[in-house]
């Protein structure tokens, strides 16, 4: 079934850029920003109900905060595409929650968010609106959030924290576009038509959003963390950043992928915030 969609999706596309580039691209542009929803688990509406809920307002759209703990440090933990506030579960359980409060958020268009498209610029955004909302002291993030974090530590540098602790952190946006048309099997013309809507959504291309771009001039104390064998975000990445980060620390695991769930990563991110 899965292999059905794609294959429609990428004839559609293919179709659509043949006929208008202007519609082609907002089309080709919206199915790139469009994460696909992820039914919660009763498991995981339990564990989050364990949490104060409430809901932030951003551009006209209801954010879904969650928060544990009463300490006087607070650790803002931001989740990657297609996942939600229940990723941060372990770290939830293993942080002295008399020491620090604990806030997630479900990104626009992931979980109990509202929204329809998600992209780095509009998470980099509510990232910036939650600094403002809340005294966050540390950052935790991982995959999109973390590539957002960074971004929007180098647009506006006077907002970085003291620590950030960065999971399986992408390289570059363009990879992200080059695998879209690889899976979709599109035209040449589909990617130039998206990069060029793109251009005129963001006022930037794709290439700009680097986590290569964006890692010298951060000035967080950071804890890089990045599986050897991640495919969706490539190791190599991880290396150059931790080497043009000047207050960096590079922890390599192995066998764990691009989500890095085992209570080591947790019990490392622990010590580093501790």
């Amino acid at each position: 079934m899965q292999k059905a969609i794609i294959f429609i999706l990428g004839r559609y596309l293919n179709f659509i850029n043949l006929i208008s580039k202007k519609i082609g691209g907002k089309h080709a542009f919206l199915l790139f920003c469009y994460p696909f929803p992820v039914k919660l688990k009763p498991s995981q509406a339990k564990f989050l109900e364990t949490s104060k809920q409430s809901f932030l307002l951003f551009e006209g759209k209801k954010i879904a905060c969650f928060s544990w703990g009463s300490g006087p440090q607070t650790i803002l933990c931001l989740h990657g595409w297609q996942s939600q506030s229940y990723r941060w579960k372990k770290y939830v359980e293993t942080f002295d929650k008399e020491k620090f409060t604990i806030i997630a958020i479900d990104a626009p268009a992931h979980g109990k968010s509202e929204g329809k498209i998600f992209n780095v610029p509009i998470y980099a955004r509510l990232i910036e609106l939650v600094l403002e909302t809340y005294t966050v002291t540390y950052i935790l993030a991982h995959s999109l959030g973390a590539f957002a974090t960074m971004c929007l530590f180098y647009e506006k540098p006077q907002l970085a924290l003291k620590k950030v602790a960065l999971l399986g952190t992408p390289g570059e946006a363009t990879e992200f576009v080059d695998e879209y048309a690889r899976v979709l099997n599109t035209l040449p013309r589909v990617k130039a038509n998206l990069e060029s809507y793109f251009l005129g959504y963001a006022g930037l291309s794709p290439s700009y959003y680097s986590s290569i771009r964006f890692a010298p001039s951060q000035t967080s104390q950071a804890l890089i963390i990045h599986d050897a064998g991640d495919k969706e975000a490539p190791y190599a990445h991880a290396v150059r950043v931790n080497q043009l980060w000047s207050n960096s620390e590079l922890i390599t695991t192995n066998g764990l992928g691009h989500k890095l769930r085992d209570i080591s990563v947790v019990n490392d991110i622990v010590r580093f915030f501790d």
